[in-house]
């Protein structure tokens, strides 16, 4: 597991914005029927399924950005890796995260929440996986009594607390 979660943020800090594909390449045709989603898509759904983005207003300016269309699959890239598509519908950039070890739920939602990494229970300074999910998620996480640990894992609030890997053996 040390070795997954060392592999995963080893490939995290290697990966740049530069690593994600924008503009999408959705066809023309598939983009006039497309839903339109208020904040950046999370990805949840058909992969296949096209997407788009309202414009945003540009920071400092009274414009707006273009619409942004793209298939789930790429909305997931983006989401899963904690990342986000600026107003300009070009650049791409960190989400914000919040510190709180379960994020509330509130807001839109279907806009995405993401969660710092979580110290691990295991000595020295080692962290989990940062959390990126829709604000749905996480307030069904609530209503269900349930939280996501250090490792990225959802269990029961008493799992939670209580939780501890199990030892490992080299034997």
């Amino acid at each position: 597991m040390r070795i997954v979660i060392a592999g995963a943020l080893f490939a995290s800090l290697l990966l740049s914005a530069s690593a994600f594909a924008a503009p999408f390449a959705a066809p023309a045709e598939d983009i006039a029927s497309a839903a339109v989603m208020p904040d950046t898509p999370s990805g949840e759904g058909n992969p296949n399924t096209i997407v788009c983005r309202a414009p945003q207003q540009l920071p400092g300016s009274a414009q707006f950005g273009p619409k942004r269309c793209g298939y789930n699959y790429e909305w997931w890239q983006l989401t899963a890796h904690g990342k986000d598509l600026a107003p300009d519908g070009v650049t791409v950039i960190d989400r914000p995260m919040v510190a709180s070890p379960r994020p509330k739920g509130h807001g839109n939602p279907d806009a995405v929440t993401c969660r710092k990494p979580m110290s691990l229970p295991e000595p020295g300074l080692n962290f989990g996986p940062e959390v990126c999910q829709t604000n749905r998620f996480w307030a069904d996480l609530i209503r269900k009594g349930q939280k996501v640990n250090a490792e990225g894992i959802v269990g029961p609030d008493a799992w939670y607390s209580a939780y501890v890997p199990a030892p490992t053996s080299n034997y």
